[in-house]
């Protein structure tokens, strides 16, 4: 029940969504005539256009999810397994075309491979199966597996999780596979602006890692000194709406016991 309850209001929380609700609102208050109330949603229309379109907020919420967990320079000589999230395919194109297609989340997949062949002893385990509403002819497994192949990764190191559609899932249905009992460390591959997210619903199901961000966003000394001249309308809402799905994701976890911390 969670897993759809969030997909289908993500589209109602979806700030840019909302932005749209809202000036749909104040037009339809401006055909009736009714002038103290479609001002008012014009004004909060043009102040959200000010928050999330010009200025960096959406950066800014960005990089503050990302330099939570910076890269760890002091990784371990010896790493008993990697924990991979997915996110990096495209499911539904690659099955279409017939041919390995991916995503701007990629570096969960490039990095891994890195990391694979520099640890040859360790267990390796990729999580992705179907995060969308319907019902797909490839699970994110499966083209991982295509990915992995083609790069001349040993596919019988790598345990495949392919019925998981969230964080959530993601990490409880790889359990099986983890054993930190005898204090092995492992790695946890996700991206950065998701790895608070990852480690906390890792600590509520009594899973330790290392965290190794991948796929950064956001520079590591974000300012907002002279933010006027590097204004990006598209970039600064889409990293907003990014931004704001994952501080709601934190949220939605924590009180649905999920995760055992928002921040």
């Amino acid at each position: 029940m969670f897993f759809y309850l969030s997909k289908i209001l993500w589209h109602f929380f979806n700030p840019i969504n909302i932005l749209f609700y809202i000036f749909f609102l104040a037009v339809i208050f401006h055909f009736f005539n009714k002038k103290k109330i479609y001002k008012f949603f014009y004004f909060v229309c043009f102040l959200s256009i000010i928050v999330i379109g010009v200025l960096p907020t959406g950066t800014y919420l960005l990089w503050k999810l990302e330099s939570s967990y910076s890269k760890n320079s002091t990784i371990p000589k010896k790493i008993d397994g990697i924990l991979i999230l997915g996110g990096g395919t495209n499911e539904i194109l690659t099955a279409e075309h017939n041919q390995l297609i991916l995503n701007d989340r990629v570096e969960r997949l490039t990095e891994s491979v890195f990391l694979i062949k520099k640890f040859p002893n360790a267990k390796i385990v990729f999580s992705g199966g179907n995060g969308t509403l319907s019902k797909l002819k490839l699970a994110g497994s499966d083209v991982a597996k295509m990915f992995y192949n083609q790069m001349e990764v040993n596919l019988d190191r790598i345990k495949f999780e392919d019925k998981s559609r969230n964080t959530f899932e993601n990490i409880l249905f790889s359990k099986k596979f983890i054993s930190n009992e005898k204090d092995e460390k492992w790695l946890l591959v996700t991206s950065a602006f998701h790895m608070r997210r990852a480690i906390s619903v890792a600590e509520k199901l009594e899973l330790n890692f290392i965290p190794y961000p991948v796929d950064f966003n956001i520079g590591k000394n974000f300012t907002w000194k002279n933010w006027y001249t590097k204004t990006n309308f598209l970039s600064n809402m889409n990293n907003f709406q990014l931004a704001s799905h994952e501080y709601i994701g934190l949220i939605a976890y924590y009180f649905n016991k999920k995760s055992n911390k928002i921040f």
